[in-house]
């Protein structure tokens, strides 16, 4: 009886093992479900490990229904670890609401959890982002004692973390009493996660400071940390000990590298650990396409797009990045196939790929695609109307664009960047009327207070001549950025109210705003205006202060700040300084020698810049052209123009007439200059004849300048200065009644005429004349100072050129005219205010008048003095009686 007892324990024992193993090894559920029946049959569905086993198992293979079904077949009362296996299993099938109702069900009968139960509870809480159950889940925690449990607490760090609590999940990190490598791993995640970058670095490195060795899961989720701050040293220490502990066949670890690399833009880098994976999976093709797509390396991204492909499905992330590549490079052909490839793969074209490919239509050129994407967008959000309105805007169809900006208020509310795309819109049209229907639109729908829809508004009234109301606008803003000051520096700019400008950038650093290269680029062109040399110098050491002294485009307007203030030395000082020097750097010299009329250093210049291999653009052609013209080089201007087209394939514009008719013209080849007009392939403008007429008065050759005159009345522009010089060279042929004609022709049109005005800086205060202005400081000392230079200049055979004096008066009146003119004014002030043997220096906005250019030329022989005057064309250097001009002005 003994002996079949131990031998029936014994088959059964071999049984239950057997079973067991076979449980384990289940491949499919196929297998299982045999397995399970064979169980059945046998009687032994009631057993606790089996049960526990089966349900493991089906968890496994992803089949709840049949876990829950042999849960409910043992008919568990009191036996916990049947419940814990039931709630682990639910929790991996993410079926959390029925796990933590199972989890309650536990304590209505009153069935004890333990340890086991915990983690799967509080992990059923993070899917849920329950976080009443979890507080309730955690006392109960810690009212059972197991507070201290290593897999609890892990379980609780990577819950708070899921519900961005950090700070409990660094309480519950603190007061466990054992940590292992996957407690520091599940606080290094929350923190990465959840953009916490320097606190994830900051726990890494108290990791490794304690001597742990990271994984790959480590590794995994403290490389975006390093990405998300750029934080390329670091990264590169981490990819070191990667290959040190050696798991970089590791395909998540290497992801996270590829991804890395692609955020510090280290394409080189990242496409080099993508060629030596030995296995890539889908997330590796789509990091790379990405990567290279977002710094807008299109070409490649497509290419390796097309490669992937062949090997796996691309996600939805990798296909819209691709049809914005698309997009940028405007490959429509490509396009359609990313568009088809995206509907053949079975994607939905959701709201936001739809709203990528209307944007990506528009770019190629095809309008009518990217409306029909918009039309067939099921559920329209407001990016879809944005995008929309952007396209019509983008191509001009700006009617389209407000009617369907008005359609968009019936279906969806408008957001700040639909107001942003509209203002801007009325700022191309320099339409003040929508400007303000579209602010008092916004004010009502409170988008006044955002700030970027602010800095447009300030951007528009400017550009829209309404300096005033970009003014309020400024004024009434709670809070500013860089962007709204560099905004209002460049509205002053816009509207040519230089002093402003200055005033703005000084209330912005005593605001405490850095300034930063945008609001260097806006302020350093108004020192230009006004030849403010003091502020600009200011400025420059700022510069250096801000270290933008390296950077090209700082460079590039220093060089015309200072060329433009009178130190042409220290132009070529920055340049010279210059480590990087592009095509706009070189140009920038070439045109700073022209305006000193230093014509061989600038064709110097232009050799050089050749000869570095960087290639001249057609700003550069107009800058050395004018730089012959203005110092009588007139075969070597003409050799330019010519290689213009013959050795760079550059076709000369309108501007490059322009500038040879000039040359020829200031040269007296005034019948060559119109016979070039005449050959022209362009129609000549305004800017051509001007330019030949301009010399002609100066020659006084009245027969071609009567011709000119003609040609310019029939174009009637709208520059009052074509006007002005037609009236002025029928003036000086004593044609009274065609200039009053065409002065009355001006005031009909609504022209100004600007007013002549010289100014000069002297111990930091700016002095400003206008022509025959009586009223400022030391008057009466001025014009008797006049008087004393105009007898001695007289001795020296000066004799007044009256046909510079535009008016039907007598000769007297005509002299006492003469010595109104503003740039005498200032040199008179300025010798009287100044050093004897210092250089003076004076501005003027309007062209040198031809006797004034003698008086100035005498004046520096008898006051032994070096006066650099500065007119609309040039700098004029007089010095000892002479003009480095040489009279080409």
């Amino acid at each position: 009886m003994n002996t079949l007892y131990v031998f029936h324990e014994c088959s059964r024992q071999t049984l239950f093992s057997s079973i067991s193993r076979a449980l384990t090894s289940a491949a499919t559920s196929t297998q299982l479900h045999k397995l399970h029946s064979l169980i059945i049959t046998l009687g032994l569905h009631h057993s606790v490990v089996f049960s526990a086993k089966l349900i493991a198992k089906y968890a496994h293979f992803r089949d709840p229904t049949s876990c829950l079904y042999v849960f409910r077949l043992a008919s568990p009362s009191n036996n916990v670890y049947l419940w814990n296996s039931i709630i682990r299993a639910l929790t991996h099938n993410r079926l959390f609401s029925q796990a933590l109702s199972l989890y309650s069900e536990t304590q209505s009968i009153g069935l004890q959890p333990d340890t086991h139960t915990f983690p799967s509870a509080i992990n059923a809480c993070a899917g849920l982002l329950d976080f009443e159950m979890a507080k309730s889940v955690h006392d109960r925690v810690l009212e059972m004692g197991f507070g201290s449990d290593l897999y609890i607490g892990n379980a609780l760090i990577d819950m708070y973390s899921r519900f961005n609590d950090l700070d409990k999940a660094h309480k519950v990190f603190e007061e466990m009493p054992l940590r292992d490598v996957v407690s520091w791993n599940s606080l290094i995640s929350g923190y990465s996660a959840n953009g916490h970058w320097n606190e994830a670095l900051e726990i890494y490195y108290r990791f490794r400071n304690l001597g742990l060795v990271p994984d790959s899961y480590t590794m995994s989720t403290v490389l975006p940390a390093c990405g998300g701050l750029g934080a390329v040293e670091e990264g590169d220490i981490i990819h070191g000990l990667i290959e040190k502990i050696g798991i970089k066949t590791d395909v998540i670890v290497n992801n996270g590298l590829l991804s890395m690399y692609c955020k510090f833009n280290g394409l080189i880098d990242g496409r080099r650990i993508f060629e030596e994976m030995v296995f890539r999976d889908a997330v590796s093709w789509n990091t790379m396409i990405c990567g290279y797509s977002q710094v807008g390396l299109y070409e490649e991204s497509i290419k390796l797009f097309m490669e992937m492909v062949n090997q796996f499905k691309p996600d939805l992330l990798t296909i819209t990045s691709i049809l914005q590549a698309c997009g940028h490079l405007g490959d429509l052909e490509l396009g359609k196939y990313a568009h088809d490839y995206l509907i053949t793969s079975g994607y939905e074209c959701d709201t936001t790929a739809s709203n990528i490919l209307i944007s990506m239509y528009a770019k190629c050129g095809n309008l009518l695609a990217s409306q029909e994407v918009f039309s067939g967008i099921k559920c329209k959000d407001s990016v879809s109307w944005n995008s929309m309105i952007n396209v019509y805007i983008q191509n001009g169809s700006f009617d389209k664009g407000m009617k369907l900006f008005k359609v968009m208020k019936t279906d969806v509310k408008p957001d700040s960047v639909t107001y942003v795309m509209l203002l801007s819109m009325s700022t191309q049209l320099g339409d003040l009327d929508l400007g303000k229907e579209l602010q008092c639109d916004l004010v009502k729908m409170g988008f006044d207070s955002n700030i970027v829809v602010s800095n447009t508004l300030v951007d528009m009234y400017a550009k829209c001549g309404a300096m005033r109301d970009s003014l309020q606008v400024f004024e009434n803003m709670k809070a500013r950025d860089i962007i709204t000051w560099n905004t209002i520096i460049a509205s002053c700019v816009h509207s040519e109210d230089c002093n402003l400008g200055l005033r703005m950038i000084s209330l912005m650093r005593t605001e405490g705003m850095t300034p930063d290269m945008a609001t260097i680029l806006s302020i350093l062109p108004v020192c230009s205006l006004l030849a403010a040399k003091r502020q600009g110098k200011e400025i420059h050491g700022y510069i250096f202060k801000l270290g933008l002294e390296s950077e090209v485009p700082v460079g590039n307007v220093l060089i015309e700040m200072y060329s433009k203030c009178g130190s042409l030395r220290n132009s070529f000082q920055v340049f010279k300084l210059m480590k990087r020097k592009d095509v706009v750097t070189w140009t920038a010299l070439i045109s700073a020698y022209g305006m000193y009329g230093e014509g061989k250093k600038a064709l110097r210049a232009f050799e050089e810049m050749e000869a570095a291999g960087i290639v001249p653009d057609h700003v550069a052609f107009v800058a050395i052209i004018f730089a012959c013209s203005h110092s009588g080089l007139v075969e070597e201007g003409l050799n330019c123009f010519h290689r213009m087209k013959k050795d760079y394939e550059i076709e000369p514009r309108i501007e490059h007439y322009a500038c040879v008719v000039d040359l020829l013209s200031r040269s007296g080849l005034l019948d060559k200059a119109e016979d070039f007009i005449l050959s022209m392939p362009l129609k000549p403008d305004s800017s051509i004849w001007g330019a030949l007429l301009s010399a002609c008065r100066t020659r006084g050759d009245t027969e071609i300048a009567g011709r000119v005159s003609e040609r310019i009345i029939e174009l009637n522009p709208d520059d009052t200065g074509y006007y002005v010089l037609v009236s002025n060279v029928y003036a000086g042929l004593g044609k009274w009644d065609q200039v009053r004609s065409i002065r009355r022709s001006i005031k009909d049109k609504g022209l100004k005429k600007d007013p002549g005005c010289s100014w000069m800086e002297i111990q930091n205060r700016v002095y400003v004349f206008g022509t025959r202005t009586k009223f400022f400081e030391q008057f009466e000392e001025v014009n008797k100072l006049l008087g004393i230079l105009a007898g001695l200049m007289a001795k020296e055979g000066y004799i007044a050129n009256l046909q510079f004096v535009l008016h039907d008066i007598d000769e007297d009146e005509k002299r006492d005219m003469l010595c109104g003119h503003s740039e005498r004014l200032a040199i008179a002030f300025g010798l009287l205010n100044t050093k004897p043997g210092t250089p003076l220096q004076v501005m003027k906005n309007l062209r040198v008048c031809g006797d004034c250019h003698t008086v100035t030329k005498y004046i520096s022989k008898i006051v032994q003095r070096e006066l650099l005057v500065r007119d609309a064309n040039r700098f004029h250097v007089f010095k000892d009686g002479a003009c480095s001009c040489g009279d080409y002005w």
